[in-house]
């Protein structure tokens, strides 16, 4: 039988201070505030193994000097009367630290357990002006630490500061198996000294410049570029999500055919699929961008990522000029991209243009892709047969029209397509990622017109046709 039962860690010597949000914070809070089903999407999980032969005590002291070297995750977020909020960083405090000791001759898998826990976790949300933003559990076999699970509010992390944080605490825990001290803490900007830097007149700057990057989209975007395609299916929003082992692979060297980076890549292939769905010479896309430019933010440890609306040139004939103009807009949203959100959000809400598309490759900012030796395409296409295809939700509202979103694993990449299905119905959400993925493996050897591409989406659609009849 697992014993489950609850410690303290405290955490000592920190720097206690009260700042505004920073803009990604705000971002998050705001829709937290707007939106009902961000409960749960303002939660990140993630675990991680345990080295062995480490105490209980190693870990604990380990998680405590954690919460101490980022003050993001000792922050407590204070709602104000005008519906805005502050944080305030603790200097000490202490965190409460699930621990649930499994037996060894207990039937229970420990896949069971850590999944059990995060799911629970991420449906109880933060309270984040009476509890800290992170919660830990240990997982243990007969007293000894094995596995180590924790969510963290989004307000406090995005996806790659929940990484960051994985790397930090395994790196720690490491050194303790090993029998040395703690590495040293990353030099990074802190978000409460980040926020001091947005409200000086240079962040002012970045917001009228951001204005008028949106305005000069908003000239080019209207909301006719994604009409109704199809009836709607009952519930109206799908999301589709492909993994696949080749599209990992296919995508590097194809991006260095290109002379590009492989999230530009992504975006190209995106584009070119939004060929067969918008019947204009553009498509207005939000870009997902991650912030970390800037050396002293490249390891920090909060909210940065934001979106910035862009508009997208469909008109090239060949693909290498789809990728040319998807590099250029990609490198002047992240001119703009670090940005107040409310500065613009009532210029895009005016415009109509608050739906759209979004794009987001987080894929690309995994650090220590390794380099793998050459491929051909017969591997490529034998690879496919481990790809995998499912439906992890259907809702009746979603606030985008259309979401690409590239995550996964060095070794395996997931597509997920969460559209309206007035504008892609199932069986056209199922052939874009089918074409996804076969573009990417053909472009890793070779050109590909966006009229193959268009002619390959054509095929599977019909493939999967049937898909539209039991959506009804």
């Amino acid at each position: 039988m697992i014993t489950a039962y609850t410690t303290d860690v405290e955490f000592h010597s920190g720097r206690a201070r009260k700042a505004p949000l920073t803009w990604g914070q705000e971002m998050i809070w705001d829709l937290i505030r707007d939106l009902d089903e961000a409960r749960t999407y303002a939660v990140l999980t993630r675990w991680m193994p345990i080295p062995l032969l480490l105490s209980v005590g190693d870990v604990l002291e380990s998680l405590g000097e954690l919460v101490r070297r980022n003050e993001t995750l000792r922050t407590m977020y204070h709602p104000t009367a005008s519906g805005d909020a502050t944080q305030e960083v603790l200097g000490s405090g202490a965190l409460p630290v699930e621990m649930f000791d499994r037996p060894v001759d207990d039937p229970t898998d420990y896949t069971t357990i850590v999944t059990d826990y995060l799911v629970r976790a991420s449906e109880a949300g933060f309270d984040h002006e009476k509890e800290l933003p992170i919660r830990f559990a240990v997982i243990l076999q007969d007293g000894i630490p094995i596995l180590l699970a924790f969510a963290v509010s989004h307000l406090s992390a995005d996806f790659m500061s929940a990484d960051l944080l994985v790397a930090e605490l395994d790196a720690m825990l490491q050194a303790r198996a090993d029998g040395r001290p703690w590495p040293v803490a990353r030099q990074a900007r802190q978000p409460a000294d980040l926020a001091a830097l947005e409200g000086r007149p240079e962040g002012q700057l970045r917001n009228i410049e951001a204005t008028r990057f949106i305005r000069r989209q908003l000239d080019r975007a209207h909301p006719d570029m994604l009409p109704a395609r199809a009836v709607p299916a009952t519930p109206r929003f799908f999301r589709g999500q492909l993994e696949s082992s080749a599209v990992a692979v296919a995508v590097g060297p194809a991006a260095r055919r290109y002379r590009t980076s492989t999230s530009v890549l992504l975006l190209s292939i995106t584009s070119a699929l939004m060929r067969c769905v918008c019947p204009g010479r553009a498509y207005p896309i939000d870009l997902m961008l991650g912030n970390r430019a800037d050396p002293a933010l490249a390891g920090t440890v909060c909210s940065l990522s934001q979106s910035i609306l862009t508009v997208i040139d469909l008109t090239p004939s060949s693909f290498a000029g789809l990728v040319k103009r998807c590099a250029a807009v990609t490198a002047e949203a992240r001119n703009h991209g670090w940005h107040r959100k409310r500065v613009v959000q009532g210029l895009i809400e005016a415009a109509g243009a608050d739906r759209g598309c979004q794009f987001n490759d987080i894929w690309s900012q995994l650090p220590g892709r390794p380099s793998r030796p050459p491929v051909t395409l017969a591997d490529l296409q034998e690879m496919t047969g481990s790809t995998s295809f499912s439906w992890p939700e259907q809702v009746p509202e979603k606030n985008k029209d259309l979401f690409m979103g590239i995550r996964g694993t060095a070794e395996r990449m997931h597509l997920s397509l969460f559209a309206d299905t007035a504008l892609l119905p199932p069986g056209d959400i199922r052939a874009f990622l089918d074409t996804f993925e076969r573009t990417a493996i053909e472009l890793a050897f070779a050109d590909v017109t966006p009229d193959q591409i268009a002619g390959w989406f054509v095929e599977a659609s019909a493939r999967y046709a049937h898909l539209n009849d039991g959506a009804r």
